[in-house]
């Protein structure tokens, strides 16, 4: 993954909705209301060079972008800007352009450069909390676009686990297949590193990178999103949540939401610290 543009540009804070190929991410800078980042998952230098996959897939991203900025805000027009230049890594920055002015939480900003060529070096500086509720709105409005209907005659349209995933074992298989027996659209977090340092005081022996790879590439999972906190009634609101499975362990202990539990047995004798004390690997503080 090109890790260094994702970071440039706030990954994973700013992360709106990730596709097998793609992220869409919220721009820091916001030179007009709604801008995003579309950066592929490839690590690659040109365009020319993503894989058949990603340039099918980008037409499907384009079309969920334009339905999510048309119904929010009415666009005009939007600009992909592919420059490339500082950031090798194959992205665009998405503006979308305004003839008037568009209102977002009782204020009102205007699109100065309309009908000229966008400025990129633009900002409309806007305060954090509208930064947030910004970043708040769109994740929702793209998950409204997965609406995982129940189709399937399964109990749950959308369900969240979320874990560590650190040395994916079987007992981490068998909860995601059972979960995904139980649901449509399978949505999971994985603990970014620092929050892992934060609460188990060690860095993880796989890198979040890697880790979430490989979460990725799982056929019972159908949307990876980075676990940066352990507000998960956050994650209920904004993607439409029906219920979160976790392990029988955390009966009687995990934070109220708003949505249903599934609780499912550990695999015996299965687990990342058993992993690691028989491969004798002791992460260091």
């Amino acid at each position: 993954m090109p890790q260094a543009t994702l970071k440039k540009f706030g990954y994973p804070e700013s992360l709106i909705k990730t596709y097998q190929h793609w992220h869409v991410l919220l721009r820091p800078g916001q030179p007009t209301l709604g801008s995003l980042i579309l950066i592929c998952k490839d690590d690659v230098h040109h365009y020319s060079d993503i894989s058949a996959e990603a340039a099918s897939e980008q037409k499907l991203i384009i079309n969920d972008i334009e339905a999510v900025l048309k119904k929010r805000f009415d666009f005009c027009k939007i600009n992909y800007l592919m420059l490339m230049m500082v950031d090798p890594a194959v992205h665009f920055h998405v503006i979308p352009r305004y003839e008037f002015p568009v209102a977002f939480c009782d204020d009102e900003f205007s699109d100065s450069h309309w009908p000229g060529a966008p400025d990129l070096a633009a900002d409309l500086a806007l305060s954090p909390v509208y930064q947030q509720e910004l970043l708040t709105t769109l994740k929702a409005d793209f998950a409204q676009l997965n609406p995982a209907s129940n189709e399937t005659n399964k109990k749950y349209a959308r369900v969240f686990t979320s874990g560590c995933f650190d040395i994916f074992h079987q007992g981490h298989l068998n909860i995601l297949k059972k979960t995904k027996e139980l649901c449509d659209y399978l949505i999971v977090g994985v603990s970014t590193d620092e929050l892992i340092i934060k609460s188990k005081g060690r860095p993880p022996v796989i890198p979040f990178e890697e880790r979430i790879s490989i979460l990725e590439a799982n056929k019972y999972v159908d949307e990876v999103i980075p676990q940066i906190d352990k507000n998960k009634q956050k994650i209920v609101d904004q993607y439409n949540i029906d219920a979160i499975s976790v392990g029988s362990d955390w009966k009687g202990k995990y934070p109220p939401v708003t949505c249903d539990m599934i609780y499912f047995d550990y695999t015996p004798n299965v687990s990342s610290t058993v992993l690691k004390q028989k491969l004798n690997i002791t992460p260091t503080k």
